[in-house]
């Protein structure tokens, strides 16, 4: 793109005969048939720093929020599944089958035997 901008002194045609030189060189022919003018919209485009700032934080935002929501969630799973444990023990059900119905280790349940 650099040559032919040197060449044609315009950015856009610079950025169109590099594309129809990708093309019919077959560098990245079949993206460049299908996305050519995504392509050119984007180059064409002027790049905002503030702006590519401010899309990253949202984006890291919704991610951030997701997360939390996932550890949440799983917080709550394990608190339940304790719990459950607990007042199965406390009722005298065999620590094995405790074990068998919650999946936890035979440790957790002989820490929280103890601690009834």
């Amino acid at each position: 793109m650099r040559s032919f901008y040197n060449e044609l002194g315009n950015r856009e045609e610079a950025v169109k005969s590099a594309i129809k030189y990708c093309r019919k060189h077959d560098i990245l022919k079949e993206f460049l048939e299908l996305h050519a003018g995504e392509v050119l919209s984007m180059l064409m485009t002027e790049w905002n720093l503030d702006d590519a700032l401010a899309v990253r934080f949202e984006e890291g935002i919704e991610e951030g929020m997701e997360r939390g929501i996932e550890i949440g969630q799983e917080t709550g799973m394990e608190a339940a599944t304790v719990a459950i444990a607990k007042n199965a023990l406390a009722k005298g059900v065999a620590p094995e089958f405790v074990q068998e119905i919650t999946g936890l280790g035979m440790d957790v349940i002989k820490s929280i035997q103890t601690a009834l």
